[in-house]
């Protein structure tokens, strides 16, 4: 039997995002077409034109090193896609987690990393979003032992969960960076692609390349350029470039 995203859609159980939050921590794909938040629903098109194509339907959303504004986009992606296809929104980046935070998430129910330890089931795990096709599944307290969470075959089950969930949802998953212990090279393995966040004068391009063959045969389908210097900062810190796959170079 197919699992069900997010349950009844007349089901009560769902989150209300406050609005005062969301701002705060610049979320702004949940709201109506303006400029901020324009760049996302072209992600999200070609997003939704890429799964159609290829069938892909689990990315994986990260950078090179910190800071580079990834847990930022993978957010606000997974929210303008919930607008119009159903949405998993996961956490995986365990050291460091701060989806709950920036939603304004309540600590209960479990979270994804109790899930991953053997704790709780993973229906336990899921935030329902009010008014949005959107499951989150969000760490509930860091972890130190990420490695051994994420080298657990409960990885591999909630990928294949995942994958049987009704609706064919996108999943958009919030990894550690690249460069920060190898956690990422344990989600990649079990994921059909990786979205690259970019960061403009920050990311190396020999970094960049090595980040790109070391997550092979998983393909980076796609990179998001963070216009920190360059873009206009209209209504917000950040400013998006094009979805494009990443140029190869011996350089």
């Amino acid at each position: 039997m197919l699992n069900k995203l997010a349950g009844d859609l007349s089901d009560n159980s769902r989150h209300l995002l406050d609005p005062d939050t969301l701002d705060a921590n610049l979320i702004i794909g949940f709201e109506q077409m303006n400029e901020r938040v324009h760049p996302f629903f072209v992600l999200r098109s070609q997003l939704l034109k890429h799964m159609r194509t290829t069938g892909m339907r689990i990315f994986a959303v990260t950078s090179v090193q910190p800071g580079n504004g990834k847990t930022h986009i993978a957010v606000n992606l997974a929210a303008a896609v919930s607008r119009i296809h159903p949405t998993i929104l996961v956490e995986l980046d365990l050291r460091r987690p701060s989806i709950g935070q920036r939603l304004g998430l309540p600590d209960w129910p479990a979270g994804v990393d109790d899930y991953l330890a053997g704790d709780k089931a993973w229906a336990d795990t899921s935030l329902r979003i009010h008014g949005y096709n959107l499951a989150v599944h969000r760490v509930r307290q860091a972890r130190v032992n990420a490695e051994d969470l994420l080298a657990s075959s409960h990885l591999t089950d909630m990928i294949e969960t995942i994958r049987g969930t009704e609706g064919d949802p996108i999943c958009i998953i919030d990894t550690p960076p690249a460069l920060v212990h190898d956690d990422l090279m344990l989600i990649a393995r079990a994921i059909d692609g990786v979205l690259m966040v970019v960061e403009e004068a920050r990311t190396r391009k020999r970094a960049l390349l090595d980040t790109v063959n070391s997550l092979s045969p998983t393909p980076v389908v796609g990179s998001i350029l963070n216009m920190s210097i360059s873009s206009p900062r209209a209504g917000g810190e950040y400013g998006y470039g094009s979805y494009n796959p990443p140029a190869r170079s011996p350089d």
